[in-house]
């Protein structure tokens, strides 16, 4: 007859033996097989799908277009239209041969970017807005050269 802790014995050897026989460990690994690809599948879909939103939300540019992204759209028949027309200015330094400095900035600390002569018509830029700086209003002039000038220097064009 077996006594008690021969059974005990008998049944821990068996535990043992269930926990790491070969079908035991397969499956246990088998599961970790399966949650390793379960993480690895959510990752790659999550890549993918920040991937797509950022394609579809960034603004494309067109190097072909015709019209700029800032044209008005066609008029409807409820909408008003006010077409805006470039304002044509002249050069008025009141020196004779004199240059007025059009620079890549609004300022007198900004570099020079070309020269315009006395009497010389340029047009004003729509967009930006002048800017005022230590007291002076600084225009952005779109031609003959585009930059920002002094707006003292600047009268209207006969």
């Amino acid at each position: 007859m077996t006594t008690r802790a021969q059974l005990e014995e008998i049944l821990a050897a068996q535990r043992a033996q269930r926990t790491h026989s070969p079908a035991t460990l397969l499956r246990k690994r088998g599961r970790d097989l399966v949650s390793v690809l379960a993480v690895i599948v959510i990752l790659i879909a999550s890549g993918a799908a920040m991937f797509f939103a950022v394609q579809l939300t960034t603004p494309k540019t067109d190097a072909t277009a015709v019209a700029p992204p800032s044209a008005s759209p066609a008029p409807s028949a409820t909408s008003t239209t006010i077409m805006v027309t470039p304002v044509a200015m002249m050069v008025c330094t009141d020196i004779p041969n004199g240059r007025l400095h059009v620079r890549f900035a609004a300022g007198e600390g900004s570099e020079v970017r070309g020269y315009l002569a006395e009497g010389e018509t340029v047009q004003l830029a729509l967009e930006p807005a002048g800017e005022v700086i230590q007291g002076e209003l600084w225009q952005y002039i779109s031609s003959p050269i585009a930059g920002w000038v002094n707006a003292r220097y600047l009268c209207k064009s006969e």
